[in-house]
This record gives C-alpha cells, sequence and structure tokens, in this order.
C-alpha cells in the first residue's frame, strides 16, 4: 500500500464536510475531500489546514516528505492573496510560530459574515477567534502594514505563488515523488500579470509542468469561458451545494471522478 501526502488549504482539510473538525483542542480532516476519495485504497496523510497560504502547502508538504517516506504527493493550491510568515513569537495559532494571513485577517467581521453564503456558526466562530488572537499578539497590525505596502498587488501575489510552485515541484523531481497538482482557483496561473509578464515571471510560469497538472472543465450556460478552473470555481459555476464558503460533499464527490485517471496514473508511476 502507497502513501499518499496530500498538501492545501480548507478544501483539502475538508473544512465544512460532516466528518472534519476543527475546534480547540480537536483537528481532524475529512476523508470525503477529493484527494481523499482518490486515495481511499492508499495511507492518507493529510497536511492540509483552514487559511494556509501556498508557501504554507510548500512547506509543510516538504516537511512531511523529510520527515518519512512518501510515494506520491496531490496538492491544491490556494489563493494567491495569502502569504504565511515565521513569526518572532507564538501566535497563538495552532501553527505556532508560522501563520498565514489572509485579507480577511482585518476586515470588519460583520462583512465577513455578509460573504458567507450560508449561516454556519461554527465556521464564523473559528473566523472571528482567529482575528481575536492575531490582534491580541500583534499579527493584524502587521497584516495591515503588509496589505497596504506590499501584499495587495496582484504581481506580488503572482511572483510569490508562482515561486512556492515551481519550488516545490523541482524539489519532489530531485526527489523522484510522483506527484499531482490542482487549484482552488485558476486565478494563480491565468490573470494579467501573467498575460503581460515581465521576464522573471515569464521564466518561473514556463518552468510548471502542466502534464502535472489536473484542472477543472470551463464553461456552463451562465459563465461562458474556455479557462480551466480550479475546483472552487467548477463547484459554484456548477452549482453544486454550498456551505458558508466551501463546497460540500457532492462537490467532492464529482471532483473525485473526474481526476480519477489522472490520479491512477499517478499511483502507476509511484510503483514502478
Amino acid at each position: 500500500m502507497i502513501t499518499v501526502v496530500a498538501g492545501g488549504c480548507s478544501f483539502v482539510f475538508g473544512t465544512e464536510l460532516k466528518d472534519s473538525i476543527n475546534i480547540p483542542g480537536k483537528y481532524y480532516h475529512s476523508n470525503n475531500t477529493f484527494f481523499a476519495l482518490l486515495a481511499r485504497d492508499c495511507i492518507y496523510d493529510c497536511v492540509a489546514w483552514a487559511g494556509f497560504a501556498n508557501n504554507s502547502i510548500a512547506r509543510t508538504v516538504i516537511e512531511r516528505c523529510e520527515s518519512k517516506p512518501i510515494d506520491a504527493v496531490l496538492v491544491s493550491w490556494t489563493f494567491p492573496g495569502r502569504y504565511e510568515f515565521r513569526f518572532n513569537y507564538i501566535t497563538e495559532q495552532r501553527t505556532g510560530f508560522w501563520l498565514a494571513i489572509n485579507p480577511w485577517i482585518n476586515e470588519e467581521i460583520n462583512n465577513i459574515r455578509k460573504e458567507m453564503k450560508s449561516d454556519n456558526e461554527q465556521e464564523f466562530r473559528f473566523v472571528a477567534e482567529t482575528k481575536a488572537r492575531a490582534k491580541k499578539t500583534g499579527v493584524a497590525e502587521f497584516a495591515d502594514a503588509f496589505y497596504k505596502h506590499v501584499g495587495s498587488s496582484e504581481y506580488w501575489e503572482t511572483y510569490s505563488s508562482l515561486k512556492e510552485i515551481v519550488y516545490l515541484q523541482n524539489y519532489l523531481k530531485i526527489k523522484n515523488i510522483p506527484y499531482m497538482f490542482t487549484c482552488a482557483d485558476s486565478c494563480i496561473i491565468e490573470n494579467y500579470t501573467i498575460k503581460n509578464a515581465d521576464p522573471v515571471i515569464n521564466s518561473l510560469y514556463k518552468q510548471i509542468d502542466f502534464d502535472n497538472w489536473f484542472l477543472f472543465p470551463a464553461g456552463t450556460e451562465q459563465f461562458q469561458t474556455q479557462t480551466p478552473r480550479g475546483f472552487y470555481q467548477w463547484a459554484i459555476e456548477n452549482k453544486y451545494p454550498v456551505g458558508s464558503t466551501h463546497p460540500l460533499e457532492e462537490a467532492h464527490q464529482a471532483a473525485a471522478e473526474l481526476m480519477k485517471e489522472k490520479f491512477n496514473d499517478l499511483v502507476k508511476k509511484s510503483v514502478q
């Protein structure tokens, strides 16, 4: 039986799925996410966490690969406007010194509630408590300055994310670990900065091996586009049931079916 590591954000952790647990002192990922369903006949090792940034994802996957033998890696890259830092102090979050920030960290709590598609008090409480700890420790003050001066730029979002993709891709290739990448939203690989790339962005983008990616099909009656989609986009556009901010079990099951052939090819590589 092969060991598969899965990295990502809340969509891979399984936030809002019925079997996931995300309360202080109890954290357990779902076994009904698209990655978990694909790897149900494998030893499944999920290192995803709600709110992770792309550098969080690369770091935690590499950390796990360095700690024990791994046969294959699955990664779903997240939204590019998130960033992880190692602070000089314990952040009072589950991740200790390490913490990923996102634009919600300084957003008014009532505005966040309005963005949620349905009422989920557990999810809302998790967001509110995270924000409160960030304010208490000084993380919120740092995040406010960072987004004001750097983090809100599409160029920096894209540059930072492409570096993490290439970094993890090259690590896995050097280690001869088969892998499959996907994403939550295709804006990470399809945006103005990439279309109008300077030499640095152009170089990073051209280094990405898209043969090892799975992207979701584009186009519905409402969203006529030829651009491949990420999991979240695809689920929303195809009107799968959604919790407060996350596609639910039905979307994950359908996504796993779409990804099955690509995953089976990955498994074959890992046992050769």
